[in-house]
């Protein structure tokens, strides 16, 4: 049952932020640590990165100082048909750099098996440098739920591997708390906490969802509650909660939003 975790602020619910205004939102925010965008989507290649960027590199151990917010997740590495060692090995530089606990993978390949021997090959260069992989599934992507994930970890056969646990996409893709709570907790790398409709939205509708409209916690019917007791206690929640009608508002603002929310789910159980 979760209780004690350290509460992470995600890129998406700041979305639009560099890291420097991000680690800024958090610390000022009350978050124990940070999940930085160091590498863009697929879908969003031509949005800056940190990778290759030197002098960002060095503001960003600074203000990690400066502040005490650690650094969760390093968004994010996308195994794609075409993904290359030298690809996987820059990310895994830069986030043993900044001193991440996990690099944020998904799956973009429909070849599973290829897939997870590309998955193996990050998870031993990140092991030489002491960093998890985190695996996230999503229902619009090759790896589209939990039973999924865990088949290529399974294949991938890394300790170092673990599954990240976002609480819409275990919904929208069919999951429960349940299955959540049947997991050995040193399986789990993290979790990922919103809130939204009870119903999902059409198939075509869903990534735009999990990208522009996912509500605060607590302020949707997601079974949340059940979803934290199935988590194990102590282990990082990261607060991603994108939302295109609360762009207008400050990062700050925006993060304060995110932590008081989950901060009343928690007292409330």
């Amino acid at each position: 049952m979760w209780r004690q975790g350290t509460l992470s602020l995600a890129y998406l619910t700041v979305e639009g932020a560099d890291p420097l205004q991000h680690i800024e939102a958090a610390a000022e925010a009350g978050y124990h640590s940070a999940g930085l965008r160091i590498l863009p989507p697929r879908h969003l290649a031509d949005a800056p990165a940190v990778v290759g960027n030197a002098p960002l590199i060095r503001a960003i151990k600074h203000a990690c100082v400066q502040t005490g917010i650690s650094l969760l997740d390093a968004e994010v590495v996308s195994l794609a048909e075409d993904s290359t060692r030298a690809q996987l090995q820059a990310v895994v530089d830069v986030a043993a750099e900044l001193d991440f606990a996990f690099i944020q993978t998904v799956v973009e390949d429909p070849d599973l098996h290829r897939a997870a021997d590309r998955l193996a090959e990050l998870a031993e260069l990140a092991a030489d440098a002491q960093i998890g992989v985190a695996l996230e599934f999503m229902r619009f992507r090759a790896l589209r739920d939990l039973q999924l994930a865990m088949r290529v970890i399974e294949r991938a056969g890394r300790p170092n591997v673990r599954v990240l646990i976002d609480a819409l996409h275990l919904m929208r893709s069919g999951g429960s708390p349940q299955q959540v709570a049947a997991l050995a907790p040193e399986v789990i790398a993290l979790a990922q906490l919103c809130d939204a409709p009870a119903d999902a939205p059409p198939d075509d509708l869903v990534a735009h969802e999990a990208r522009n409209a996912r509500l605060l916690p607590g302020d949707g019917a997601l079974p949340l509650s059940a979803f934290l007791d199935a988590l194990p206690d102590g282990l990082p929640l990261s607060i991603e909660v994108p939302n295109a009608a609360l762009a207008s508002r400050g990062y700050l603002e925006r993060a304060r939003q995110a932590i008081d929310a989950t901060y009343r789910l928690c007292c409330a159980r």
